[in-house]
C-alpha cells in the first residue's frame, strides 16, 4: 500500500513538475499571447520566392512554442530591398515579424551597393529553404555544345536584369574568359526561355531548379546542351557539368567566385530582424529545423515542385559574417567583375495578348483567371509597381479589379507576371 501512495505521489509530482514547465514556458507564452506572426516577402505574390514563403507559412506554427499563426505579407520593390529596410528598421523586435528576401540582398550591403539600409550580419538567420545552383545552357542548334566551345565561340543569351541571367555570364566572361553575349530587355527569366525557343537568342544562365521544373522537357527531350554550373558545390543532378569555381586557374580567381557563390548557397533566405530576445531566436531556429525534416512539410513542397536543400540558421550566419569580412581590394574586384564589358542591346519585347473575361480573382487581386472565348483559362500575376493596369481607358489599382470585366493581359505566358492589363 506504501509503495502504491508513494508512486502516486511521485507521479503526481511529475505531472505536477511537467506541467510547472510548460506553463512557464517564455516562449510558449509569448506567442499564445502574440498568436500571430507576419512573414514579410520582399517580392511580388505568384513568383519562386512567394510560393517557398506560402510553403514555409504552412508549417512552421506547429514547430514553433504556442503554435502561432503565420500571415503572409508581399512588399515588393528594389528585388528586396524595401522589405529589408522595413525589417531592419521598422518591423517590431519581438518575434512577431519574420522576412523572406531575394538572395542578393544580404550581399547588396556587403559590396556597398546603394539602397540598402540594414548591416547584414546584424540580421538573425532563420535559414534557407534551398541552395541554388545556377545553370548555363544553349539550344541544341547552337555550335556552342560545351564549355571549352564557350571559351571558343560567342553565344549569345538573354537577360532579365540584375539576377542570375545577367550577373552570371557577366563574371564567367570577365573571370574565366568565357564569349557570352547578353540581349538584355526580357521582362523574366521565363520570357528569356520562350525567347531561347524562339531562337532570338541561343541560350540562358538560371536557376537550375526553376529550370529544370519549368522547362522539363528541355532535359528530357535533350533540347539543350548544359555547359558549366556556378555554386559552391555540385548540383547532384549535374556530377558531369564543370563547375565555375572549379575552373579557375589561380588563387584570386577561386577567392573571387567563392565570394560570388556564396549567395546560391543561400537561395531562399528567411530572417528575423535584429534586437529579438535569443530565446525566441533559437526556437524560430529550432521549429526551422524540426520543419524541414517533417514528411507533410516535405510532401507539400513535392507537390508544389519547390526543391529543398536547407541551410539552417547558424549556418547562414556565420556564412554571412564570414562574407562580411571579405577585404574591401576583392569586393570591389567582385563588383567590377559582375559588369557586363559588351555592347548594351536592348531586346524589344512584345508579350502575347490574352483576350476574356475575368472568371476568379485571387490572392487579394494579386492573381487573375480569365475565361478565354474558346473556353480555356489564362492565369497572369498583377504586380502594383510593374503591370501596367488601365480599366476604361485610365490609369487603375489591381483592388478596382472585379470579376466579369472584359480584360486583355499581356504575358509572356501561362501563369506569368503581366506586363500589361486592359479592362473595359
Amino acid at each position: 500500500m506504501k509503495s502504491r501512495i508513494l508512486l502516486a505521489l511521485c507521479g503526481g509530482l511529475a505531472m505536477s513538475t511537467a506541467a510547472l514547465a510548460q506553463a512557464s514556458d517564455p516562449v510558449a507564452d509569448f506567442y499564445k499571447k502574440n498568436n500571430q506572426i507576419r512573414l514579410i516577402v520582399g517580392s511580388d505574390a505568384g513568383g519562386g520566392y512567394d510560393g517557398y514563403s506560402r510553403l514555409l507559412a504552412r508549417h512552421l506554427g506547429k514547430f514553433i512554442p504556442g503554435n502561432p499563426s503565420i500571415i503572409v505579407q508581399n512588399m515588393p520593390g528594389a528585388g528586396g530591398i524595401v522589405a529589408a529596410n522595413f525589417i531592419y528598421n521598422a518591423a517590431p523586435k519581438d518575434g512577431t515579424v519574420i522576412g523572406q528576401v531575394q538572395r542578393l540582398v544580404p550581399f547588396a550591403q556587403i559590396l556597398g551597393e546603394p539602397g540598402p539600409q540594414f548591416e547584414t550580419a546584424k540580421f538573425n538567420w532563420l535559414g534557407s529553404l534551398a541552395s541554388e545552383v545556377t545553370v548555363c545552357v544553349s539550344w541544341n542548334t547552337s555550335p556552342v555544345k560545351n564549355y571549352e566551345d564557350l571559351k571558343k565561340t560567342e553565344l549569345i543569351v538573354g537577360g532579365s536584369g540584375p539576377n542570375d541571367t545577367e550577373a552570371v555570364p557577366a563574371i564567367l566572361n570577365n573571370v574565366l574568359g568565357t564569349k557570352f553575349k547578353i540581349i538584355s530587355g526580357y521582362p523574366s527569366s521565363t520570357a528569356v526561355t520562350l525567347a531561347v525557343e524562339r531562337g532570338e537568342v541561343h541560350g540562358i544562365c538560371s536557376s537550375y531548379s526553376s529550370l529544370s521544373t519549368r522547362n522539363a522537357n528541355w532535359f528530357k527531350d535533350k533540347k539543350i546542351n548544359l555547359l558549366v554550373q556556378a555554386s559552391t558545390r555540385k548540383h547532384p543532378d549535374l556530377p558531369n557539368v564543370p563547375l565555375a569555381l572549379e575552373l579557375a586557374t589561380n588563387a584570386e580567381d577561386k577567392a573571387l567566385l567563392e565570394l560570388n557563390d556564396a549567395r546560391l548557397e543561400i537561395g531562399r533566405p528567411f530572417l528575423i530582424p535584429p534586437g529579438v530576445p535569443a530565446e525566441r531566436v533559437k526556437a524560430l531556429r529550432a521549429a526551422f529545423a524540426a520543419m524541414v525534416k517533417d514528411k507533410d512539410f516535405l510532401a507539400d513542397a513535392e507537390k508544389q515542385k519547390h526543391e529543398i536543400d536547407a541551410v539552417g540558421g547558424e549556418d547562414v550566419q556565420a556564412l554571412l559574417e564570414r562574407v562580411s569580412k571579405a577585404s574591401p581590394k576583392l569586393i570591389a574586384r567582385l563588383g567590377d567583375a559582375q559588369k557586363y564589358k559588351g555592347p548594351t542591346i536592348v531586346a524589344k519585347v512584345e508579350s502575347p495578348k490574352a483576350e476574356g473575361s475575368i472568371g476568379e480573382l485571387q490572392e487579394d487581386n494579386r492573381k487573375i483567371v480569365l475565361k478565354l472565348k474558346d473556353g480555356k483559362t489564362f492565369t497572369a500575376t498583377v504586380s502594383g509597381s510593374r503591370t501596367d493596369l488601365k480599366i476604361a481607358g485610365k490609369k487603375a489599382d489591381r483592388k478596382e479589379l472585379k470579376v466579369g470585366l472584359a480584360c486583355a493581359v499581356s504575358a509572356p505566358g501561362d501563369g506569368q507576371e503581366a506586363s500589361a492589363v486592359e479592362c473595359q
